[in-house]
């Protein structure tokens, strides 16, 4: 949190707020705020000897774990439509400094917001637009507010996914065992919490380890919504074998952190507001999927919930257009592709 708000004292003082130079602030901060995400989040050991060094072998070997197999999108989508909608949220809470450490009063509360006020601001806007979202809930966040699987649940048309125990960092565990026991952990709490078993699996800050592919296909998850080698569905690649694994891909740039946790020192959500539109219609122009994460601690504030309701009222107002849950998603490309 130092490190943040030190970043963005440090681009008022550079840029001020002139109207003119807020795009150039804007791609500074998204950028910036990757840098500091990634660097509090490494996704794998450091290699024992420099990659200039590597011969072919060890490049080939350092990429295999997981890549990108072969585009699922389908040649149409139900009901006609030219795109799939995901509207989906990351419901961490206090997960997010309990994983670190962290319990003092003043941060607990940034996060206690999404259960208190920020959920029902996003459960009230898709009952108002009828339709349906995917919602990662560590299991701690669950237990903190038991309350919120049952306000979820209750709409019966979103989904409960998986998304870690205590919003814990996979690569830096232990071992594998560890982090196999945490997954394990987190189905269990959800399944037992929700009525069913999820089948849909983001891992915690879309970081995955060394094992973690492994993991997941052992717990034979439908698919998987952590990574970004494309912005359609595409088949997972273990160590050169297909597994079967549907990926609904995200991305920084269609995340809220990177724009709005950063003390509140950006722009007007608007300019947010139009990389998610533009990114929304070329996926419309294409006839893919729009992947769109957000939390509710986070896009549940007043000046965030209205462009977010404008943004859906914008996508409907476009024919042929598919709001589904991950889970529908999946299902539909896997069936259409296996």
């Amino acid at each position: 949190m130092e490190e943040q708000n030190a970043f963005a004292a440090a681009l008022q003082r550079m840029f001020g707020r002139p109207k003119a130079n807020r795009i150039l602030y804007l791609a500074l901060a998204l950028g910036l705020a990757i840098v500091l995400v990634i660097a509090r989040y490494p996704h794998g050991a450091q290699p024992s000897r420099p990659p200039t060094k590597w011969t072919e072998a060890q490049i080939a070997s350092a990429v295999a774990n997981v890549r990108a197999g072969r585009k699922l999108t389908p040649k149409q989508w139900p009901n006609n439509s030219r795109v799939a909608v995901c509207i989906s949220f990351d419901v961490d809470n206090e997960t997010l400094s309990l994983s670190h450490g962290e319990n003092a009063p003043g941060a607990l509360s940034v996060g206690e917001f999404g259960a208190t006020t920020g959920l029902r601001r996003v459960l009230d806007l898709l009952d108002r637009h009828n339709i349906s979202a995917s919602f990662y809930i560590p299991a701690v966040s669950a237990m903190l507010h038991p309350e919120m699987i049952q306000d979820i649940v209750k709409r019966n048309r979103h989904e409960i996914g998986v998304h870690g125990w205590i919003h814990e960092n996979a690569p830096v565990l232990d071992n594998g065992a560890e982090e196999e026991r945490l997954l394990l952990q987190s189905i269990d709490y959800l399944t037992k919490a929700v009525g069913k078993r999820p089948v849909g699996f983001r891992a915690p800050s879309w970081a995955f380890s060394q094992h973690t592919i492994g993991l997941i296909r052992k717990a034979d998850f439908l698919y998987d919504s952590s990574l970004m080698a494309m912005d359609e569905p595409y088949e997972l690649v273990a160590s050169g074998q297909p597994t079967g694994i549907v990926e609904l891909p995200v991305d920084w740039a269609l995340d809220d952190v990177p724009y709005f946790a950063l003390g509140g020192a950006l722009p007007s959500p608007d300019l947010v507001f139009k990389v998610y539109q533009d990114e929304f219609d070329l996926a419309y122009r294409e006839g893919t999927m729009f992947m769109l994460t957000l939390h509710p601690h986070i896009i549940g504030r007043r000046s965030r919930i209205e462009h977010l309701d404008k943004l859906i009222a914008y996508m409907k107002s476009k024919p042929g257009v598919w709001f589904a849950t991950a889970e529908q998603i999946a299902k539909y490309v896997k069936e259409a592709n296996f």
